[in-house]
């Protein structure tokens, strides 16, 4: 007999079995039940018609399980454990405890607040997967209308229709310097004193970052002189330490810096901004799980600074 020729049948009334089966007796079941004996017995009836198999064997003082009534009891109980475990996935799913996120990361974005939230994230959601994916912005935006990436965090990102930019952070703009430079014994500089030294920059055509920090460098009033472009946070350190030239780079960056490379203030720096971008129309729970942690931290980070300034 196919599936599809049984008349459907309740969570109801499989309970209804489930207690007589155990009870093997009708009056104490229908007790157990709440309800009165003649409905029990009409259901279970009806029950074994669908099934078309005789569950129990009845006589006036006794009840017994038939052998198919045997094998259906080893069964139902299957259903209600993996109902119970749909119904906990589904709540854990709905409340973000459980769930999968891909997140879309350039090599300057993994120092500071993000790798932070990445490990309480991780603490508070243990059975949430998680992966970066080091893409270029371009490529990071492509991933999230594409639905293959959920969330990005980078620094200019275009306004996108069907995409959500949230601002997480600001830090002040430095100046990256080789440690035998004239200028490290200075503590601030203005940008316009860079006029003259040597840049090594990210890849104008890939960055928008890039393109921002060239663009600051041509209204403090000169074009800055561009030795060599790099695509990762590493390489421009490296260059900058090996005197290719100086570089601009957010403040967090210096947590990156080999020894022979400086960080100096520059006087009334820009802020440099970081982004969440994810899609307008993604309700999961484990996407805002995430964003919370990171608003959270930078929350506390804020906090932190605040006082600092004013204690």
């Amino acid at each position: 007999m196919d599936l599809a020729d049984l008349r459907p049948f309740n969570l109801r009334t499989l309970r209804y079995f489930l207690v007589l089966a155990e009870e093997l007796h009708f009056g104490r079941a229908a007790a157990r039940l709440n309800m009165s004996q003649p409905p029990l017995s009409q259901q279970i009836r009806q029950l074994e018609a669908d099934l078309g198999a005789a569950l129990f064997l009845r006589s006036h003082h006794h009840v017994e399980l038939t052998p198919a009534g045997h094998a259906f009891l080893e069964q139902v109980p299957l259903i209600f454990q993996q109902l119970e475990k749909a119904v906990t996935t589904a709540r854990r799913t709905a409340s973000g405890q459980i769930g999968r996120l891909e997140i879309g990361v350039i090599s300057s974005s993994l120092v500071g607040v993000v790798p932070a939230a990445l490990e309480t994230f991780r603490e508070r959601h243990p059975e949430v997967e998680w992966r970066l994916h080091e893409l270029t912005p371009a490529r990071q935006i492509e991933g999230l209308l594409e639905r293959r990436i959920d969330i990005c965090l980078f620094r200019m990102p275009p306004a996108r229709e069907g995409l959500h930019r949230e601002l997480i952070q600001q830090e002040k703009l430095m100046i990256a310097l080789p440690r035998t430079h004239p200028l490290t014994e200075r503590e601030a500089m203005a940008l316009t004193e860079l006029k003259e030294q040597p840049f090594v920059m990210f890849g104008l055509r890939q960055s928008h970052f890039a393109d921002y920090l060239y663009q600051c460098c041509v209204k403090a009033g000169f074009a800055p002189q561009i030795r060599q472009q790099v695509l990762e946070v590493q390489s421009l350190l490296s260059l900058v330490a090996a005197n290719m030239g100086v570089a601009l780079l957010p403040a967090s960056m210096a947590s990156l810096a080999p020894q022979n490379v400086v960080f100096r203030d520059i006087i009334s720096a820009p802020r440099i901004p970081l982004y969440a971008i994810y899609r307008q129309d993604d309700p999961s729970p484990t996407l805002e799980g995430f964003l919370s942690v990171i608003r959270e931290l930078v929350s506390k980070e804020q906090a932190a600074q605040d006082c600092d300034r004013h204690p």
